[in-house]
């Protein structure tokens, strides 16, 4: 079976997410309160950038989208999120998870190895929906793309036809 371009990119980008959640995941047993957070957070953004650009999905293609109903909610996971208010709303739905990460690293030796687990677990979580979501959107224009061509050609080659019917012979 071959693979399409996308889900190639798909399975790249898994790849990345799991390397990204190794450097969430030895943050994790970083001792200082509240900086584990913030570098969790620019090390989120930056894999959504990274995962975003492997879709080829960029700021003009969702000011191009964003006035087609059907693509609203896909666009809005993937752009959304990615932003630091993104970011918060989703680390807040986590919260509980966080909050006994945050909390077990406090716990001698085994504490920071729940912390560090539960961070690469959450990070791999989080990552994995996202590239699904960036591949479902990229899918859904590629079909989109290939549809609109389609039209185009019909439209095209009825006009050739009109065009030949009114020649005079």
């Amino acid at each position: 079976m071959v693979k399409s371009e996308l889900d190639q990119i798909k399975s790249e980008c898994r790849k990345k997410v799991s390397n990204y959640a190794l450097m969430s995941g030895v943050n994790g047993i970083n001792p200082i309160p509240g900086v584990d957070m913030g570098i969790d957070a620019g090390i989120y953004l930056k894999m959504m950038a990274e995962v975003r650009s492997s879709f080829g999905l960029d700021d003009a293609i969702e000011a191009k989208l964003n006035r087609y109903e059907m693509f609203l909610p896909l666009l809005k996971k993937v752009f959304d999120y990615a932003t630091k208010e993104g970011l918060t709303i989703l680390i807040k739905s986590m919260g509980k998870k966080y909050l006994g990460k945050s909390v077990a690293k406090y716990v001698p030796i085994i504490g920071q190895g729940v912390a560090a687990a539960a961070s690469y677990g959450m990070f791999k979580y989080i990552g994995n929906a996202y590239v699904d979501d960036c591949y479902e959107l990229a899918k859904k224009i590629e079909s989109w793309e290939i549809e609109n061509r389609h039209k185009q050609e019909i439209r095209r080659r009825k006009q050739v036809l009109e065009d030949v019917e009114d020649l005079d012979w």
